[in-house]
């Protein structure tokens, strides 16, 4: 039920981010061409279009660290500071080795890599906290943080990045113990997760719209 309603919930943000796209920062247009290939994405998934040795787990991998490059560079764009940007690159060949590590060696191209996406996971808190401390460095008493499109999007990816992470975190644990009642409440916080990124996006989307005609 709750991916049916994410499947929904993409077109409807994808809708939001065009009718916006004029009026967004130059760090949020990159997402318009991102949710018409997460969409594309999903509907091929949908149809197990994509399977190999009767597995999608290698297109997630990959999905993954595309996400990692994506939301590292969107993050890091946010904070003003650009030694600190600079760092933030350099960082981040951390956790895509690692992951590549995990993916080729360790777990394998055909396993879910879940030891990638906790670390993928952790690496992206740190920066969104490094944001809110930088945020509410220099932010003065006026900023209303719930009309500022970069707070709401950071705020959607921290839920997001959370819940994936203690998820795959209990992963095993879940395959192993077959605890039905534990499984059923642990891939419901990623589905409610997926919902409040999206719609947080949307309300971003359509904040910076609205910004910029106040601005005009």
């Amino acid at each position: 039920m709750l991916y049916n309603l994410y499947l929904v919930s993409l077109p409807i943000t994808f809708a939001f981010c065009l009718y916006a796209y004029k009026h967004l920062d130059r760090n949020f247009k990159w997402f318009l061409p991102y949710f018409a290939f997460v969409i594309i994405y999903e509907l091929v998934n949908y149809f197990n279009l994509m399977l190999l040795e009767k597995s999608n787990a290698w297109c997630n991998n990959l999905e993954g660290l595309l996400e990692l490059a994506l939301f590292t560079w969107f993050l890091a764009s946010l904070v003003k500071n650009e030694r600190y940007r600079k760092s933030v690159y350099k960082f981040a060949a951390i956790p895509i080795l690692l992951s590549l590590v995990d993916i080729v060696y360790i777990q394998g191209f055909f396993k879910r890599a879940t030891i990638a996406i906790v670390l993928q996971g952790i690496f992206l808190v740190v920066l969104i906290c490094i944001y809110y401390r930088s945020l509410f460095e220099e932010a003065d008493e006026r900023l209303a943080l719930l009309k500022h499109p970069p707070f709401l999007a950071a705020t959607g990816l921290l839920f997001f990045f959370l819940s994936n992470t203690l998820f795959y975190a209990c992963f095993s644990y879940m395959i192993y113990k077959n605890n039905y009642h534990f499984y059923i409440v642990a891939t419901s916080i990623p589905g409610i997760s997926n919902l409040l990124l999206n719609g947080l996006l949307a309300y971003a989307f359509l904040c910076s719209y609205n910004n910029k005609r106040i601005a005009e």
